[in-house]
Parts: C-alpha cells; sequence; structure tokens
C-alpha cells in the first residue's frame, strides 16, 4: 500500500493507492478525503446551491481521477461504445446532449459538477467525458431502449435488516470497478462500488444509509431532471432513508428511467422513476421489498415499458419465492443470490456466447444490525475476491455534523 499525505491549504489529502501491490483480480480502493472545493461560507445554507471557490488540488475528484486514472480510461472507451452502439446517433448529435446534461449538472449541481471537474484533471482526461460517465445511463436507456438485468432485496428483521443486491452487466465492465472511499466533514462518510469516474453507484454510509440500483425501461430523456448517478449520490449522502427519498423528490424529476432502492435498519423505500413520474415502493406484510427490471408501479398510460428482459419476472417471483422459506439469517440471505434457477438468466446471472450476454459482475449484502458490508467480487456462487467494508474511528470523525 503506498500513502502519500499532502498538506493544502491548511486540510490534509491522503491518497492510499493500491495499484502497484495488488494481485490482477483485487479490486483498486481509493480513498478520497477533503472537500470538493473550498467553501467560502459556512454549510448551513441551500447544500445543492453553495457559492465555492475552486480548488483543484484538494478536490475530492481529482484524488479520484488521479488514483483510478488508467481504470478511467477503460471507462470511458466502454460508454462511448456502448452509447454509439445503443442510440445510433451521430456523434455529433451525441455532443449536443452531452453538452446540454453537462450544462445541467453544472447549473443545478454546482458541487457535484466541481467534483467531475476534479475527476476530469486527475484523470487527464476532458470534462464532457466524465460528464458523459455519470450521465450514461441517460444515454442508454433515455436515448434507446435498453435490456440489462439486475436483482434486489431488503428484508427487516427483529433486529436489524439484511439488504443487498446483484449487479448484473457486461462482463467487460467487471475490471472497470473500484471500491472507493469519500469523507467529507459535514457528511456521512460513504463507501460504494462504482464505475471507476462515477460519483455515486451502489454502496451504504456512516449513517447507515444503503443505496441499490436497478436498470428500467421506460424510454425517454428529460436533460433538464436529475440524472440517475447524480440521485444515487443524494442518495448516499442523507442520514435515513426518509430524507434520501426527500431530497431525490425536491429535485423536481429525473432525466431517465431507472430503480434506486434506499435503507437502513429501520426502513426502506424503493423508488420506480421516469422521465415524467416518481412511484414510490414500500414494504410488503413481511417487511420486504423485491425489486428487478420492470415496472411494479403504474407509471400512467404515456409510460409504457419498451422490451425489458423476459427473465425479470422470473427472477422477481424466485427472490419471492426464496425469501418465502428464508430463515433470517445472515448466511441464508447470502446464499439466496447463489440461485441459479433458470440458469443462465437466474439471480445469479452467467455469461454464455450467444446467450446471455451479462453476467452478475458482483454482489453486496448490507448487515444493518452490524453496519457492514459484504462483496464478492463476480458471479457469488465462485467469487473472484470477498471483502467486508466498515466504517472506522477515522470515518467517523470526518462526518463532523452527520447524524450517525
Amino acid at each position: 500500500m503506498i500513502i502519500l499525505r499532502t498538506r493544502i491549504s491548511s486540510l490534509y489529502v491522503k491518497f492510499q493507492l493500491f495499484t502497484h501491490l495488488r494481485p490482477a483480480s483485487e479490486m483498486l480502493q481509493v480513498i478520497c478525503q477533503g472537500t470538493p472545493f473550498e467553501v467560502s461560507a459556512a454549510l448551513n445554507i441551500n447544500f445543492y446551491l453553495l457559492n465555492h471557490t475552486s480548488s483543484d488540488l484538494i478536490q475530492i475528484g481529482y484524488q479520484h481521477g488521479s488514483a483510478a486514472k488508467a481504470v478511467i480510461a477503460r471507462s470511458i472507451d466502454f460508454a462511448v461504445d456502448l452509447i454509439r452502439g445503443k442510440t445510433k446517433k451521430t456523434d455529433e448529435e451525441l455532443k449536443q446532449v452531452l453538452s446540454q446534461l453537462g450544462r445541467v449538472i453544472e447549473e443545478r449541481w454546482p458541487r457535484y459538477y466541481e467534483e467531475i471537474r476534479g475527476i476530469a484533471k486527475g484523470a487527464e482526461r476532458d470534462v464532457s467525458e466524465i460528464v458523459m460517465l455519470n450521465t450514461r445511463t441517460e444515454f442508454a436507456y433515455g436515448l434507446k431502449a435498453a435490456r440489462d438485468g439486475c436483482t434486489t432485496a431488503y428484508c427487516q428483521l427483529p433486529n436489524g435488516a439484511l439488504q443487498g443486491q446483484n449487479w448484473d452487466f457486461f462482463t467487460a465492465t467487471k475490471e472497470n470497478l473500484i471500491r472507493l472511499t469519500i469523507r467529507q466533514a459535514g457528511l456521512p462518510t460513504i463507501k460504494f462500488i462504482t464505475e471507476a469516474g462515477i460519483i455515486g453507484k451502489v454502496g451504504f454510509n456512516s449513517a447507515g444509509v444503503a443505496v441499490n440500483y436497478n436498470a428500467l425501461h421506460l424510454q425517454g430523456l428529460r436533460p433538464t431532471g436529475v440524472p440517475s448517478h447524480i440521485a444515487l449520490r443524494i442518495a448516499l449522502e442523507s442520514t435515513s432513508p426518509s430524507q434520501a427519498y426527500d431530497r431525490i423528490v425536491e429535485q423536481g424529476g429525473m432525466a431517465a428511467s431507472a430503480f434506486i432502492m434506499v435503507g437502513n435498519g429501520h426502513e426502506a423505500f424503493g423508488l420506480e422513476f421516469s422521465p415524467t413520474s416518481i412511484r414510490k415502493q414500500v414494504l410488503d406484510a413481511n417487511g420486504r421489498l423485491v425489486h428487478t427490471n420492470h415496472c411494479l408501479l403504474p407509471h400512467g398510460e404515456n409510460e409504457k415499458e419498451i422490451d425489458p428482459l423476459p427473465d425479470s419476472w422470473n427472477r422477481h417471483q424466485r427472490m419471492e419465492h426464496l425469501l418465502g422459506g428464508f430463515d433470517g439469517t445472515k448466511q441464508a440471505f447470502a446464499q439466496l443470490w447463489e440461485d441459479e434457477d433458470n440458469y443462465p438468466f437466474g439471480i445469479c446471472r452467467a455469461y454464455e456466447e450467444g446467450k446471455s450476454r451479462g453476467a452478475t459482475l458482483f454482489n453486496i449484502i448490507y448487515d444493518h444490525a452490524r453496519r457492514e458490508a459484504t462483496v464478492r467480487l463476480g458471479r457469488p456462487n465462485n467469487p473472484d475476491e470477498m471483502f467486508v467494508m466498515r466504517f472506522d474511528e477515522e470515518d467517523e470523525r470526518s462526518a463532523l455534523n452527520a447524524k450517525l
């Protein structure tokens, strides 16, 4: 492990890089500490519209970008190929959409735009490329119907709750995944698994809030809406699922369709959203919530799903069935995600040439009672790597004014 500590503007910025000593299969871990910018006023004004003076050298984004530079380059290459392949639009048409989405982020969420700008500087890429990574869902799903899968579940227990997800996507993206920690004074510390360069994804925070993310298939793009990765970051910086839900709804609507689950040891919600609607999924009578890749709630006559994966219904029914015999233990919960019923399209998805183009790339299980998350990289029945994410004293100290 290489630790580089630099003093800048009375703040310590620390990089922890595992790039040189880690095995080839081990996920890169990046720890970012500081602020996205030097704040010129106290953190008691509008959270998303702070006036600020930029200071790239202490940006969280800069640390992310410089530590994961090579992985970000691969993420960009994949995103370009995906967007071109799915949308069939010309480069000029895509450039116009990208420019509009970038302006919206800069105007509506300048704090996150600064972080994106810092990533670009650290990775030595153009800002537009990092904007593209963080709006890839809006390109790939908003401009063209897409067919990708994930399975998510939450189970309330007498003492806490268990929450988890299998994240299924193209196998080529597994090498682009990193383990990211962000420490910010006044906010919960967040730990999540993301594709390098993306500022919000699947993970949890030191306030006990955990976030999951599934693709949906309601076509349409509203460029002034919230990009889903921005919504995920908003949720990750919240101190309760209720606060996360309220903050996302307050943004005035989403840019494209997707599903976000937010939970802690006491409550959980699912947010199904399209460019024109947000629907709230609540726990069933057994304190459970399950979602895959089709809508469970009505979104209006004009909001029709376009060709979702047929196995989405199978996976949803299968998870509901498995939970019917669930004994409430973490071990049994972990085994649910290894299920291969309807192979290769099961909860534990497998790649099969000419049949299944994607696979489960990682599984994450949140144990809310223990305030930890277990990650299995690769298919959970035969993982390439397994590790547990917890919060240490430095994580707690960094969240100075957060409700823990």
